[in-house]
């Protein structure tokens, strides 16, 4: 499944859609309320639900939606048919066609950055869990 189709859906209320047209725009809300409708207890897609529109829903949506494609067969024609209005409306479209090219991006940037976390049984003393720090000076006193 092409990454179009992920901006596309994520997009849905954004200036992608409009810009594609009522096709695109109708197949995007046909594919979740499918999702939706499959999905009813997935935490993913809840979680999407509750992400503003941009990359980090993205890169949530894409792997929800490729989970989904990869179990439901009619899930993935459904995505299929939207990735083919999506070509169309490319084709006849130059802004549609860069505004999807900026949210590919953006998406591709949010699923390759590093993500940490840390699970713990009992007490938790004297943690520390830092991501990333630039020109900065610590002092530890444990």
């Amino acid at each position: 499944m092409d990454p179009i189709t992920i901006a596309v859906v994520t997009a849905a209320a954004g200036k992608a859609v409009e810009l594609a047209g009522d096709p695109v725009k109708n197949g995007a809300k046909q594919l979740y309320a499918l999702l939706r409708g499959r999905l009813k207890d997935d935490a993913e897609l809840a979680q999407i639900e509750q992400t503003p529109d941009g990359p980090e829903k993205a890169a949530v949506l894409e792997g929800v939606i490729r989970r989904a494609a990869d179990a439901d067969p009619e899930i993935r024609r459904q995505a299929e048919a939207l990735e083919a209005l999506i070509r169309q409306a490319m084709d006849a479209n130059a802004e549609f066609r860069r505004e999807l090219d900026a949210l590919r991006a953006a998406a591709l940037q949010e699923s390759e950055r590093e993500t940490y976390s840390n699970t713990f049984n009992g007490n938790a003393n004297n943690v520390v869990q830092i991501n990333e720090i630039r020109n900065a000076t610590w002092n530890f006193n444990v």
